[in-house]
């Protein structure tokens, strides 16, 4: 086992605290209306989500800050870094996001001496950076030789464990059902398609981003969002 295979296990273990287990991504809202209620729709809600958010937008930023990180370019990082959070556009996604993000540096910064790590944490630290989760986990997977591919791989892993879990908790799947889900997105995973610029970034999911402006108005939340 190669180094970064062994570093690629440790930042998508829900151990790592990133305090993405926290996080449901929309599916929360979906359950509570009624509009999610079996593993099929929860395997449907990840695909799409996927294919319209996470593929062309935030894996597409975290192509653009590795490529940065590999060349030393801080600016780069923190351009791109700035540009997703802008384009974040609900209140309680961006704080997620940053919170992740900024949680990932701090860690990471600890079990590392990369240089290049800290002055983007530096910059996150005074603000200049934003901070979001995508842009963060692609500078630690710079710091730690994670291949682009791989960490991009991680990404989706991480994210579609994490609304799975989410499902589990709320009661719509079991655990068993989980893993059926998690097998039948390996091909999703494994073939996504990432574009190499950042000026192609985009993302299209209306009833998502409607369902998660519903989260930020309830009351009672399992999940952050």
């Amino acid at each position: 086992m190669s180094d970064h295979e062994f570093h690629l296990m440790q930042l998508a273990d829900s151990f790592f605290p990133s305090g993405m287990f926290g996080l449901s991504g929309g599916l929360e809202s979906f359950v509570k209306s009624g509009r999610i209620k079996s593993r099929n729709d929860v395997l449907h809600f990840i695909r799409h989500q996927m294919n319209f958010q996470v593929v062309p937008f935030d894996c597409t930023v975290m192509s653009a800050v590795m490529k940065a990180a590999k060349k030393g370019d801080v600016a780069g990082v923190v351009a791109a870094d700035n540009r997703c959070y802008s384009l974040k556009l609900i209140k309680e996604v961006r704080t997620a996001s940053t919170r992740s993000g900024r949680q990932l540096l701090n860690c990471l910064v600890h079990m590392t001496n990369d240089r290049f790590a800290k002055k983007i944490y530096a910059k996150v630290k005074t603000k200049i950076s934003a901070g979001t989760y995508p842009a963060c986990l692609a500078v630690a997977a710079n710091a730690l030789g994670v291949p682009e591919k791989s960490a991009i791989r991680m990404m989706l892993y991480s994210y579609s464990v994490s609304v799975i879990g989410a499902a589990v908790r709320l009661g719509v799947i079991s655990h068993i059902e989980g893993q059926s889900i998690l097998t039948q997105l390996e091909r999703d995973v494994n073939s996504a398609k990432v574009s190499k610029n950042i000026s192609e970034l985009w993302q299209l999911t209306p009833l998502t981003e409607i369902m998660q402006m519903q989260h930020e108005q309830d009351d009672l939340r399992m999940f952050i969002t």
